[in-house]
């Protein structure tokens, strides 16, 4: 039986070929916090297949959340310049829940 061992978030860094570097990146951030735009965190898969985010130095569990019986879309929409646009990225079947795994954070 395969165990989860909890990752030591101290040490748990982004691959430097996975994050794009924040000097070459356009800089529309207006949060002028150094953070990539649409960046949120890191997903974590341990050897079980539970799943974990780190987001700053806090650790969160991630789960399968309740089902939906109606119909949900996910849209971008540019507002940038004189025509607004919005594209459908595509329907949403499966919703996420992120909780602070509270032995992470002691």
């Amino acid at each position: 039986m395969d165990v989860d061992v909890k990752p030591d978030i101290a040490t748990l860094e982004i691959n430097a070929d996975v994050k794009p570097d924040v000097q070459t990146v356009d800089s529309d951030n207006e949060m002028g916090d150094g953070c990539v735009d649409g960046r949120i965190g890191t997903l974590v898969v341990l050897k079980s297949g539970a799943v974990k985010m780190k987001i700053g130095d806090i650790l969160f569990d991630v789960t399968q959340g309740a089902d939906c019986s109606f119909l949900r879309g996910l849209l971008a929409v540019d507002v940038r310049g004189a025509n607004s646009t919005a594209h459908l990225l595509g329907n949403i079947e499966t919703q996420l829940l992120c909780t602070p795994d509270l032995d992470s954070i002691a």
